[in-house]
């Protein structure tokens, strides 16, 4: 498709839906969506590290034992699930061993929060998606948990591996930092969500050491006027990415339209240097 195309026809295949994930303009900048969903970049460059491996075992653990998984057998198997992680590189294998070795104790930490929390899930991994203006798709994503009130967004931190082993073998970290607020993308992503099923969100933090629970009740953020505004941003985030797709499907044609890659930021993090080369020939570098 060229720029003198029908602006209303453009491949949605493509993109079949506005999850934060393609919209969030932090963690999915222009460039990066040009790389994934456009070029769309072999699935297997796109490497999870141990942290999120860790996250998702975490999360899947503690809704299991929410649901009467017997705990020890939930724990057991998730823990098992992480260990088989391959990592990406030495740094990811160093920290694949600090998030198995805090693993229980951020599963004590979420099922404790959902203790506090007492609210019964009605679903967990539930679509909500609902129609914006400006947009020819919907928009929305997975909510963790939802219940009758409220729907609920697990998030969990795991301590920073350090490059260099102490003199005794042991790994040197960097404890996660204490949070005052849910970090902006997270605001953002929980106010798409909430925008999608018309509920109040709550989010859980949850790491080794500590847990905390943001709602609207103590976190302003949180609340109806600031999550409208933050999902203002990813509503024309997705617009401006829609229009894009009208100009054009050739991610060459839309590298015209899009600055180059800024490769020190962290999406970029695990790319081998091959791949590096191949995103720089989507926008034409000469070397």
């Amino acid at each position: 498709m060229n720029i003198n195309a029908d602006l209303n026809n453009y491949d949605e295949s493509l993109v079949d839906m506005w999850f934060p994930s393609r919209t969030d303009v932090e963690n999915c900048p222009l460039d990066f969506f040009n790389v994934k969903y456009v070029y769309q970049l072999e699935p297997e460059k796109f490497l999870a590290g141990a942290k999120l491996r860790a996250g998702s075992s975490a999360e899947s653990c503690a809704v299991h034992i929410l649901k009467g998984i017997p705990e020890k057998e939930a724990r057991e198997h998730w823990k098992e699930v992480l260990s088989l992680h391959f990592p990406i590189h030495e740094r990811d294998k160093l920290q694949l061993r600090i998030c198995l070795e805090e693993f229980n104790d951020v599963v004590t930490h979420l099922i404790n929060a959902l203790k506090q929390l007492n609210q019964d899930p009605i679903a967990d991994q539930l679509l909500v998606k609902d129609h914006a203006k400006g947009l020819d798709m919907a928009i929305g994503g997975y909510i963790d948990l939802d219940t009758k009130n409220n729907f609920i967004e697990i998030k969990t931190q795991w301590s920073t591996a350090m490059p260099v082993l102490k003199k005794d073998g042991t790994i040197s970290t960097r404890k996660p930092s204490k949070l005052s607020n849910p970090r902006t993308f997270h605001i953002r992503q929980v106010a798409t969500y909430s925008y999608a099923c018309k509920k109040l969100p709550i989010i859980i933090n949850a790491n080794a050491f500590d847990y905390t629970i943001f709602d609207s009740n103590n976190c302003e953020y949180l609340q109806k006027k600031p999550l409208k505004s933050a999902f203002e941003t990813m509503r024309l985030s997705a617009r401006a990415r829609q229009n894009l797709l009208k100009i054009s499907t050739d991610p060459r044609v839309l590298a015209e339209h899009i600055p180059p890659p800024n490769f020190s930021h962290y999406v970029y993090n695990d790319f081998d240097d091959e791949t590096l080369q191949e995103i720089k020939q989507i926008w034409g570098y000469e070397e």
